[in-house]
């Protein structure tokens, strides 16, 4: 099995694309300026992945099932940070606000771009 090339994707503009591209490099910025300010290289981590998610999204590497990573990955990290007792709670809460936001258009593109948004409505008027 031959490696697929690295490539560049089209992506067709929607507002939730463009949101769900602004909201993860927004997030992505805060913990990497956290892991600077803080030297907690957790947070470098963190930003890390959000930035490798954001330049995937860019490649022939995308798939929709990477929505559901992404929304399984912002939620561990809700719940990690709260499970770590919520620190530095203005910033945390400023980030959780931008992640929600992240999380509603990782599940509404997952199912706009896999097809089962409008199946349910499609067989009902074919019966």
């Amino acid at each position: 099995m031959a490696a697929e090339r690295f490539e560049l994707r089209d992506v067709e503009w929607t507002l939730p694309r463009a949101a769900l591209v602004v909201l993860s490099f927004v997030s992505a910025a805060i913990h990497l300026a956290l892991a600077t300010t803080t030297s907690n290289h957790v947070f470098a981590v963190l930003g890390l992945g959000l930035l490798a998610g954001f330049i995937v999204y860019f490649t022939n590497f995308w798939s929709a099932v990477l929505y559901l990573v992404g929304a399984i990955y912002i939620s561990v990290m809700t719940i990690v940070w709260v499970l770590d007792g919520a620190p530095m709670l203005t910033l945390g809460l400023v980030d959780k606000v931008v992640q929600a936001g992240l999380f509603v258009l990782f599940v509404y593109l997952l199912f706009e771009e896999s097809g089962t948004g409008g199946e349910a409505e499609a067989s009902e008027g074919d019966g």
